[in-house]
Parts: structure tokens; sequence; C-alpha cells
């Protein structure tokens, strides 16, 4: 079974009714206005709003990489296996993960400061934080799991501010991570196509319902 979910279904009972409205409205689009682009004082507001997204330990472990150059976004484009909507949008947003703990120096630092650890508690759990990150894979899971919270963020300021933005993990790798000079303990989480809007979208594709993809107390 599916279900089709529209603003008009939701009971808004919560204490931020437009954020339920927001998040339930919120449209990945292929349609953007090629003629009009996001300003600096936009894309910034969104890298914002994007970075209070939670974390683990508040490490932050992430980075944007924004591409607006006409003939870089066509290299993007490529990259992306020729997925048009990139150029269109004007905007591609490049959402970073950090493999390993790299501000933990800075973020336990803080943590003692505000007074929510003692020195020796921060130096400790600093410590086992970093140890966390050990090993391909930790590291890997820890990279995506913390940068993909950022990037629903950014989705949601998008929409809050009447622009489109569409997530895509479609897309090579290795080659834009070498096209955007990252790190070698970066890794490329998911790339987000950003701009004003081009009219109307498809409806939106039937959704499972709760039915079927809650569980309670175990599978």
């Amino acid at each position: 079974m599916s279900e089709q979910i529209t603003v008009e279904d939701v009971a808004h009972d919560a204490e931020f009714p437009e954020l339920i409205e927001g998040i339930r409205s919120r449209r990945s689009g292929h349609n953007y206005d090629p003629d009009e682009d996001i300003s600096d004082e936009t894309l910034e507001e969104l890298i914002r709003d994007a970075a209070i997204a939670p974390s683990s330990y508040n490490l932050q472990p992430w980075e944007f990489v924004a591409v607006q150059d006409d003939e870089r976004l066509d290299e993007v484009v490529d990259i992306a296996y020729g997925q048009e909507h990139i150029r269109d949008a004007g905007t591609a947003i490049l959402v970073v993960g950090h493999t390993d703990a790299k501000t933990a120096d800075r973020v336990f630092e803080d943590w003692a400061e505000a007074g929510r650890m003692d020195e020796e508690t921060a130096q400790q759990t600093k410590a086992q934080t970093a140890e966390m990150y050990e090993g391909d894979a930790m590291g890997r899971d820890y990279a995506i799991r913390n940068a993909s919270l950022a990037a629903q963020n950014l989705m949601l300021s998008a929409h809050a501010r009447g622009l489109t933005a569409t997530p895509m993990i479609g897309f090579d790798q290795e080659r834009i991570a070498e096209f955007l000079d990252l790190p070698d303990d970066e890794i490329p989480v998911m790339l987000l196509a950003v701009g004003p809007s081009g009219g109307e979208e498809p409806e939106r594709l039937p959704r499972r319902s709760v039915d079927e993809i809650l569980h309670r107390e175990t599978y």
C-alpha cells in the first residue's frame, strides 16, 4: 500500500505548524528557471542554515563546495551523468563529509569553555571520539551520516525561501573529488542542485504508508 500526503492532510497540532507544512510540501524538482540565479547572500544563508544541523558531539564534520560558473557547471553535469537540471538551477552544491575528527580540538575546547564538560572529561571524550573515526568504514559512515543531516537542512532552507533544491547521489565520486580538489580525508556525500523554480512539477509520487513502515518495539 502507499499513501499520498498533501498539505491539506496535515493536522496542524504542532508548536510550529509552518515547519510541519514546509516539511510535507518540500519537493525535489527538475524544473528550474535558467534565467534566474540565487544571490551570494542567499547562498550564504543556505549554508548558515545547513550548518546548524545536529552532528556527533557537535563536530560539524562537513564542508560545502558551491559551483556557479557556467563552464564548471557543464563539467558537473558531465560528472553527474548528464543531469541537465544542474545547469538550469545555476548553483550546484557538493556536501562534503570529514572521515576523521579533524575539528575535535576546537569543538571540545568549546565544550569545556561552555561548562558542559570539565577539561579532563573533554580530553577523554575527544580521544574516544577520534578513535571512533579510525578505520575506513567507520570514518565513511560518520561522514555520510552527519553530512546528510546538513544536506537536509539546506534543502528545507531552500524550500522556505521559495527555491527548489534537488539531492543527487548519481555522480562519479572520484571525478568530482578530483574536480573540486577535495582533501584525501574528505568525501563527497551529496550533490544538490539549487535555484529558483521554473514552475509546476509533476504530482508527488505516492509514499509508503505509515502502517507499512512503522515497526513498534521490534521489526
